[in-house]
């Protein structure tokens, strides 16, 4: 889909519909479910405030031989380690400054909440045997099964991909702490 910035609404009725209602999705608890939609649609709000650009990119595709789905969002703006020069006046090599955003808390907005939904995503990731990547500038970041994984391209991409996997051979159900009791707490 290529969407305006300004249309969030009809992202998060895609995100809704082809993701988090998925029937092939492990089992996620309303909260949960709501959880992992704010933290998709925060990577559409950065997009928003951050790329200052006319378009955002998205897809998704289920691969049920492959017992996964893949949902990933693309801006052609200014990346993560411009807004970290930006916020911070600070130079970090690109593939730090990805790193340093999947830390909770961590965020270049300034006076509003924000630096969670990557670091959600990460931990959702990490419990489904999923992966999340991210490409921004000449950073590219990997979490999977094996862990973290930094490096740096030759040639720079001119914006932010992110790119989310989730396994659906994975029988866990998950909810957060305080929900009712399920087989994993998330």
């Amino acid at each position: 889909m290529k969407l305006d910035p300004n249309d969030s609404r009809s992202f998060h009725e895609f995100i809704r519909t082809a993701l988090i209602e998925h029937p092939s999705l492990p089992h996620l608890s309303v909260g949960l479910k709501k959880k992992i939609q704010e933290a998709i649609f925060e990577i559409f709000v950065n997009a928003q405030t951050h790329s200052g650009v006319p378009y955002i990119f998205t897809c998704g595709q289920f691969f049920p031989k492959k017992h996964k789905i893949e949902f990933t969002i693309t801006d052609m703006g200014q990346g993560f380690r411009q807004n970290f020069w930006r916020r911070f006046e600070r130079d970090v090599a690109p593939e730090k400054a990805i790193e340093w955003a999947m830390v909770s808390g961590n965020t270049t907005k300034v006076g509003v909440p924000g630096g969670i939904g990557l670091a959600i995503l990460k931990e959702f990731a990490a419990k489904n045997n999923g992966k999340i990547q991210i490409v921004s500038d000449a950073g590219f970041y990997q979490w999977d099964a094996d862990g973290q994984h930094l490096s740096r391209f030759s040639c720079p991409f001119p914006g932010t991909i992110v790119n989310v996997q989730f396994r659906t051979d994975d029988r866990n159900s998950y909810s957060l702490v305080g929900e009712a009791s399920t087989d994993d707490i998330f």
